[in-house]
């Protein structure tokens, strides 16, 4: 699923809480026939100049809340925003403990430079980096992985598990039940 956001919001300009207020409404209402199976709902910042920190909070992490408490399988990615609009959605969510995956489309129409920006400690960055290099693992193998390298402090599977769980629950990583145990994988 592909939204532009520019061309929804009508502005290219996206400033003030009630402007994002109206950005939600109309977002919420894309957002009630969601699929069955986890996706990333791509949005289109192509053309978008500034998001303010109040347009923000009150549409873009509004919005992904919402669709945490509806346990829906959207999984918004932002595309093509161009580094001020990411500085001022990192600067946001970092306010608001939260992150997004970040990701630019070619021409071709395919996704590259996928980046996570908001509020991500190093671990996280680290478990995400290792996740998307994989394309798909779990806490297990992680931590055989990172056991075995040379100088590594060992971690315990827990830990990787909750960070992986963490993960899931920004928006980054999609878990995928296998069998009793889970395993992830970016959401793009």
């Amino acid at each position: 699923m592909q939204t532009d956001i520019a061309e929804l919001s009508g502005s290219t300009v996206l400033g003030g809480a009630l402007p994002g207020q109206a950005l939600f409404t109309k977002l919420a209402a894309l957002a009630r026939s969601g699929p069955s199976i986890p996706t990333g709902w791509l949005w289109n910042m192509q053309g978008v100049e500034v998001v303010s920190p109040s347009f923000a909070r009150e549409s873009f992490v509004s919005i992904r809340a919402l669709l945490r408490a509806q346990r829906s399988n959207l999984v918004p990615v932002i595309v093509n925003a161009n580094p001020d609009v990411r500085e001022d959605l990192a600067l946001t969510l970092k306010t608001a403990q939260s992150a997004i995956l970040s990701c630019t489309r070619d021409s071709e129409g395919k996704l590259n430079d996928f980046e996570l920006i908001g509020d991500l400690d190093a671990h996280l960055q680290a478990t995400f980096d290792l996740v998307a290099e994989r394309g798909e693992t779990d806490a297990k193998e992680l931590k055989e992985l990172t056991d075995a390298r040379p100088g590594s402090a060992p971690i315990v599977q827990t830990a990787w598990n909750n960070r992986l769980a963490k993960l899931v629950e920004l928006g980054a990583l999609i878990e995928i039940p296998h069998g009793r145990s889970k395993r992830y994988r970016p959401v793009i």
